[in-house]
């Protein structure tokens, strides 16, 4: 039984095939970091290993990619962990849409410094809460990264879902 109270609907070989979608997608993600942004824009990558450029390895789809890839690599993950279930991946799925979301409008210049100004001091002294503050602060507000966003949420669902049917395709016709 998975989280949703559902029959698991997929096995080992499904399971493998959404862990390597998110793990290629995460690689894709962390190419635009290395090869297009500027060193320290990424909080679990040093400096050092930016190749980054006057060339735009991924041109402007590299401005959006990141945010499509964090919600569709999350959403796999938490997917593998909740099951297959069309609820806990529907679970999965707008969680990572909705929180990805909040961090992207929480940028907008009319939100941002009151989310700012909200954030406890004592999230200074504490490793990834950090940077919370100066986030809102000086971030960016895209809407191209909410479309971004929304895109790779449906995506995950979307690739779960043939992954799902294509393994009990499988199944039934043995």
């Amino acid at each position: 039984m998975d989280s949703a109270g559902t029959s698991e609907t997929w096995g080992h070989a499904g399971k493998r095939q959404v862990l390597v979608a998110a793990l290629l997608a995460l690689s894709l993600g962390l190419a635009v970091y290395v090869l297009d942004r500027p060193p320290g824009s990424a909080y679990f990558l040093p400096p050092v290993l930016s190749l980054a450029g006057t060339h735009l390895w991924f041109g402007a789809l590299g401005a959006q990619l990141p945010e499509f890839v964090h919600v569709y690599v999350f959403s796999l993950f938490t997917a593998l962990i909740l099951g297959s279930s069309r609820r806990a991946l529907l679970t999965s799925c707008l969680t990572w849409w909705a929180i990805d979301s909040f961090f992207e409008i929480g940028q907008h210049p009319l939100i941002s410094p009151h989310i700012a100004a909200a954030v406890p001091a004592w999230f200074a002294g504490i490793p990834f809460l950090e940077n919370t503050a100066a986030y809102f602060a000086y971030g960016t507000f895209d809407a191209g990264d909410l479309v971004a966003i929304a895109v790779g949420a449906l995506m995950a669902y979307l690739t779960v879902g043939v992954i799902r049917r294509k393994e009990l395709s499988h199944v039934h016709f043995l």
